[in-house]
């Protein structure tokens, strides 16, 4: 007597997929490692279908999908905790760059009994340039080519693309030695605003580039994050221009 074997069908969600190769890989490698009676990866949906006669906990698949790169799996229906929480875990490297910044520019407030807030903008401001001028150095040239794929300005004179992580490092000096301060701020604004309206138009058209301000050795894609973290400066930059006149 021939059995009947149920079937499951259970969708997710993956991260880090950017070409169709990738697709082809997961589906590749689901399909070997577990055994599956069905699977495929769809780039554009950005999800993963399995047919099996068995339900798999979403560690095991991930357990799978790491192995063969940079790529993850989720629940298709994650509560909004979970959202948030995997949306900021596949963000840590400037989440962790953010809180070291802003952990180090209060701290440094500290020894002065007194929270200044134009103290504190002036040292945020200059410790923020200073860490991501450092990762933008470590490869200027890979930086230059993926600024120079959004950012406004770099846009119009690309040598500008190849400069600026010196720029970000004289715009550090000039806010921790509180020196030039008014350049300094116009030309934070300036520029965070150059920088702004080019993610923002990225994210718009659902561009998969690569973001430029941890530099090229940290692999990043853009992000709404990538904009709060410019309109924060931009803020800043703002205020600290109208209390000086």
């Amino acid at each position: 007597m021939k059995s009947l074997l149920t079937t499951y069908e259970t969708v997710y969600k993956v991260e880090g997929m950017t070409c169709q190769a990738c697709a082809d890989t997961i589906e590749a490698g689901i399909k070997t490692n577990l055994g599956v009676l069905l699977a495929h990866v769809s780039l554009e949906k950005k999800e993963l279908r399995i047919q099996s006669d068995t339900i798999f906990e979403i560690n095991h698949i991930n357990s799978v999908v790491t192995n063969l790169g940079d790529y993850r799996i989720r629940d298709n229906n994650p509560s909004l905790i979970s959202n948030i929480v995997e949306y900021f875990v596949s963000k840590k490297p400037i989440v962790i760059a953010l809180s070291l910044v802003t952990i180090s520019s209060l701290a440094l407030q500290v020894p002065t009994n007194t929270f200044d807030i134009n103290k504190w903008f002036m040292t945020y401001m200059g410790l923020f340039f200073m860490l991501f001028s450092f990762l933008k150095l470590l490869n200027v040239s890979g930086f230059s080519m993926t600024f120079r794929k959004y950012d406004l300005i770099s846009k119009k004179i690309p040598v500008f693309s190849t400069i600026y992580p010196y720029i970000e490092l004289a715009l550090a000096i000039a806010f921790l030695t509180e020196s030039l301060l008014m350049y300094a701020m116009i030309f934070t604004l300036i520029f965070m605003i150059s920088q702004s309206i080019g993610v923002y138009n990225s994210l718009r058209s659902s561009e998969q580039i690569q973001c430029a301000c941890m530099g090229s050795a940290i692999s990043l894609p853009l992000s709404s994050l990538t904009l709060i973290e410019n309109l924060i400066m931009i803020s800043m930059a703002t205020y600290m221009i109208q209390t000086y006149f």
